[in-house]
């Protein structure tokens, strides 16, 4: 590990502000980096894919740092469409660097963001909750729509893709079928994580969204980003 990665725990709770938590932190023989969205963005950034370039309109896509819906305080990274083509992806993006130049890892990730879409609810084409699945992938390159779809092969719909694994739904079992009431959910699969191979600069792409079989719209609040890098 190079020492500019190992920040000291009250070090960076002195720095959060700054953007402390942007970097990478030693705890034991794992990198752990958090993004809080509340911080704003932090060099993530939006995509989407799977959807034509020439009627992007009636997609409805919008993305950006935003205040929380009614019932939390604070902002997040709001990515919002209207899955028109059955199987449209909206995806937050980052180049993380300072891993280890060439290296072999296995990446996990603890995500929490909030949702509309209430647990055994109807909706057009499948569930507007258990029919959008959250993916976590990773790219030597950067993720982006080429054609009509993602550059990168992250699976279709409920199927993980060789460089993306689902890690569950985005419904959340309080919620309301009229989407009237936003609910917090984590996922966090232990089981689900990512074999990657760093470059030799020592980075690589991450990318966290959601891949969709749910026929309406769709508008989720990220909250936070944690991700943990487990040398092989």
């Amino acid at each position: 590990m190079s020492p500019n990665r190992f920040i000291p725990v009250a070090a960076c709770l002195l720095l959060a502000l700054t953007g402390c938590n942007n970097e990478l932190i030693l705890a034991g023989n794992t990198d752990v980096v958090s993004y809080n969205f509340q911080q704003g963005a932090q060099n993530w950034s939006a995509g989407f894919s799977d959807y034509p370039t020439n009627d992007a309109a009636i997609y409805e896509l919008d993305s950006g740092i935003r205040n929380l819906p009614t019932g939390f305080q604070g902002s997040g990274f709001m990515l919002s469409g209207h899955n028109r083509s059955d199987d449209l992806f909206m995806f937050l993006k980052r180049k993380i660097s300072g891993l280890s130049p060439s290296s072999k890892y296995k990446a996990q990730l603890k995500v929490t963001f909030l949702s509309n879409a209430g647990a055994g609810c109807m909706g057009i084409g499948g569930a507007p909750g258990e029919a959008v699945w959250l993916k976590f992938g990773y790219a030597d390159k950067e993720p982006k729509q080429e054609g009509f779809t993602l550059n990168v092969p992250k699976g279709e719909q409920s199927q993980d893709g060789a460089q993306a694994k689902v890690q569950g739904d985005v419904a959340v079992a309080d919620g309301k079928c009229d989407g009237s009431v936003y609910k917090a959910k984590t996922l966090n699969n232990a089981e689900k994580t990512l074999d990657i191979t760093t470059a030799a600069d020592g980075s690589v792409w991450l990318f966290v969204g959601t891949d969709s079989g749910f026929e309406g719209k769709t508008t989720l609040y990220y909250q936070n980003i944690d991700l943990r890098f487990t040398p092989k």
